[in-house]
């Protein structure tokens, strides 16, 4: 179905539906968002080569010049960039890629680049998302039946200079942000802390949310608060676990230690079932707010939740039933990666929302065939009544 019959036909269904669960729940926020969606960026138009996708949140940057870089990251990295959100368009050259190295210890596999942070001097932090993979390297782990496998996460931070956002590796003593609280082994299902949020910053220190396929209590999976100080943005990111920030897992210190083990406090009372995929801050409410996709009760779409403090979070709430490609095997356009974006944001990474923002997407163009390597970076613009 073409994508202008399918808003045409199913988008009021699908608002109602969202209106009518929002009253059920009481929830006090309304959001409107446009029955149509700007195309940012265009698989079949504007690709570089066959690999050039949004896989990952976008996340955008406002340089000292008053341009914007934006990136919705693969582990081939690459960023849009113009002179406005008006005018962005893809750039080709690789900014960054993992060396995949079949040594787990060095955190230098594949990487999704998910968190950009100013630092002195026009330059930037990246944070992103590490996946050690023992699949992909010859004779380490035999695929079976069971998924996932051999999947080993860390969270690794990186440097680039803000003009051309080519980011390099921070060395290995200072590379690891978070891992896993065990060393790797060919028996590893799923271990460690992958996937995290924009990082944003309120008084003193600065905060993402990442999830952890083992460390959160109770239950082993779940999304878990991070935090550093301004003073030391790259050395001393912390966890919550217990109420309070301690040492978050490193399986592999560089100095020769012994490893580090935590657990951290997941986040939402189990109400947050998805991975965290954005955080910002609603002025007008004064509240943080993140979101996710996720199916609740067969019913696929964008949720959210709200927090006056980061720590304690409301109920989920339906956003937008935009429905994510897993958990069905049907053809049809679906969306993932949701992202807040506030063009209008004074903060240099948007951290903060106005009353009209765009909520961002991955749209996974599947209406024939799935699963392809066609989507698109789209784009709906939200108001807050």
């Amino acid at each position: 179905m073409r994508m202008g019959l399918w808003n045409t036909l199913v988008w009021p269904v699908l608002l109602l539906l969202m209106m009518s669960r929002a009253e059920i729940a009481s929830e006090p926020l309304r959001f409107r968002i446009s029955p149509e969606p700007e195309v940012v960026y265009s698989y079949e138009r504007q690709r570089c080569d066959w690999r050039m996708i949004p896989d990952s949140p976008a996340r955008a940057y406002r340089r000292q010049d008053g341009s914007v870089a934006l990136i919705a990251a693969h582990f081939r990295n690459r960023v849009l960039e113009g002179s406005s959100f008006a005018d962005l368009h893809p750039r080709c050259s690789v900014v960054s890629q993992g060396k995949e190295s079949a040594d787990p210890s060095v955190f230098d596999d594949r990487f999704w680049i998910q968190s950009l942070i100013p630092l002195d001097g026009g330059r930037v932090l990246g944070l992103a998302s590490q996946e050690f993979s023992g699949l992909r390297h010859d004779g380490l782990c035999a695929k079976g039946t069971g998924r996932p496998e051999c999947w080993y996460l860390s969270l690794v931070a990186l440097e680039a200079n803000e003009r051309d956002f080519s980011f390099t590796l921070l060395p290995r003593n200072r590379r690891l942000i978070a891992g896993s609280n065990k060393r790797f082994d060919t028996s590893t299902k799923a271990a460690g802390f992958l996937t995290l949020s924009n990082t944003v910053f309120d008084g003193e220190h600065a905060y993402f949310v990442a999830w952890t396929e083992d460390a959160a209590k109770p239950d082993g999976r779940g999304n878990c608060l991070f935090r550093a100080p301004r003073s030391n943005l790259v050395a001393a990111w912390q966890v919550m676990g217990e109420g309070r920030f301690v040492p978050p897992p490193n399986p592999y210190p560089a100095d020769g230690r012994n490893p580090v083990q935590a657990t951290c406090d997941r986040l939402g009372n189990g109400d947050i079932t998805g991975k965290i995929r954005s955080l910002i801050r609603l002025e007008s409410r004064k509240l943080w707010m993140v979101v996710w996709s996720t199916r609740v009760n067969d019913i696929g779409g964008i949720y959210y939740a709200t927090s006056p403090d980061l720590r304690n979070w409301s109920a989920a709430f339906l956003l937008a039933p935009f429905e994510p490609p897993w958990g069905t095997s049907e053809k049809k356009a679906y969306y993932d990666y949701p992202s807040i974006i506030d063009h209008d944001s004074p903060s240099p990474v948007f951290q903060t929302v106005g009353s009209t923002f765009y909520l961002y997407m991955t749209r996974f163009n599947w209406q024939s065939k799935r699963p392809t390597m066609n989507r698109d970076l789209v784009r709906f613009e939200v108001s807050l009544d």
